[in-house]
């Protein structure tokens, strides 16, 4: 006999509290799809247009990061910026400098535009790097914006999802989107060996900051962390030893000091997991995902459930692209069911994708995916 419907919510909690919910909760990634589909990925686009999605609904912390944006006015006291944007082709440039107390720090972006081969999101390309040296890391702490403290917007988000999921406030790694783009990922990795100092250095500052981050988040009534590490994968180049050596660490505080808050921790890295699940499953995480299996990734579902399935709730598997965008629905239905049989057995398992599903995502398999999960993911 199936077991009384549950709420969103509820599944969620009872998934990452290795328990057997009604059924497994549906959580994938949709922004993109949405966007191309309907031209919003709001939250409320989400509510109506996926009503069997358990949401897990990711918002900023509301702290600036103007090393990834470039707006027309900065709020930085004791800085001026002198800031630049024009046409190169098809791109669009921004040029700045910010004149701090402290010395210059400048960088040069070129941004593609949005809606064509580049897709709904296209990631910036930075041809010059904020950080060039140990020296700029004094001007750098000028450019960096008091962390935000005000989190009415996410008991807001919790009111308007209801009983249908949980907000989870991003605080991304010190790498994700800060020491990573400050300065050039591939110096970042020769400085590990030329420049120790310089390299711990940034990631301190940065690693200090997200902590911040997170009790700020905490202090303000968020329940659920969403942290961010995909700059700090194997996919993008670091070595499980390094991995092991500089990022477990840091790791562990973000999920401890989350804990000592009776909050949850969900660590996000879309890449390659099979040599690192074990390290991250064990500072405590309370969900692990992308689970992007092969060919894009190299995560083994079953291998995992083995390994570290007692430890954390897997999130995610279904591959975005040659499953769901470029599959049939037989071929998406198939793998649905395959991971329910392989993860769902004793909960800890909460059924996603390995990324955000695409624009250009026939209708049917996205329809063909819904149906699949609420069919094989039934508990008994």
């Amino acid at each position: 006999m199936a077991k009384g419907e549950m709420s969103g919510r509820e599944r969620i909690l009872a998934a990452m509290a290795h328990e057997e919910p009604d059924r497994v909760p549906i959580s994938p990634r949709v922004s993109a799809w949405l966007i191309a589909t309907y031209g919003s990925s709001s939250l409320a686009t989400q509510l109506e247009k996926l009503p069997d999605m358990d949401l897990m609904h990711i918002v900023g912390d509301g702290t600036p990061n103007y090393i990834i944006s470039y707006p027309e006015e900065y709020n930085l006291p004791e800085v001026t910026v002198t800031q630049r944007k024009y046409e190169e082709g098809e791109y669009q440039v921004v040029e700045r400098t910010f004149h701090t107390p402290a010395g210059e720090l400048s960088d040069r972006t070129k941004i593609p535009p949005s809606g064509r081969e580049y897709g709904v999101s296209p990631n910036p390309i930075k041809t010059e790097h904020l950080v060039k040296e140990q020296e700029d890391l004094q001007a750098l702490r000028y450019i960096l914006p008091e962390v935000n403290a005000n989190f009415d917007f996410v008991h807001r988000c919790q009111e308007q999802i209801g009983a249908r999921g949980v907000v989870m406030v991003c605080v991304r790694s010190a790498l994700d989107h800060h020491a990573g783009d400050a300065r050039d990922m591939q110096d970042l990795m020769v400085d590990y060996y030329e420049n120790r100092k310089f390299f711990d250095d940034l990631l301190a500052l940065f690693h200090r900051r997200s902590l911040a981050q997170i009790r700020a988040a905490l202090e303000g009534g968020a329940r659920f962390i969403f942290g961010s590490w995909y700059f700090n994968s194997l996919s993008a180049g670091w070595s499980p030893q390094i991995f092991e050596e500089v990022f477990v660490p840091q790791i562990r505080d973000h999920v401890e000091l989350t804990h000592s808050y009776g909050a949850y921790y969900d660590y996000y890295d879309d890449g390659n997991l099979a040599a690192t699940m074990e390290m991250i499953a064990d500072t405590g995480v309370d969900v692990l995902e992308t689970c992007t299996p092969p060919p894009v990734g190299d995560f083994d579902l079953a291998l995992a459930k083995e390994k570290v399935g007692d430890k954390t709730t897997l999130k995610g598997y279904v591959d975005l692209l040659y499953v769901v965008k470029h599959g049939t629905p037989e071929l998406v239905e198939q793998t649905v069911r395959e991971a329910m049989e392989i993860a769902k057995p004793g909960g800890g398992f909460i059924i996603g994708s390995s990324d955000s599903f695409r624009e250009g995502t026939p209708r049917e398999n996205i329809e063909t995916y819904f149906e699949a999960c609420k069919k094989y993911g039934v508990y008994e």
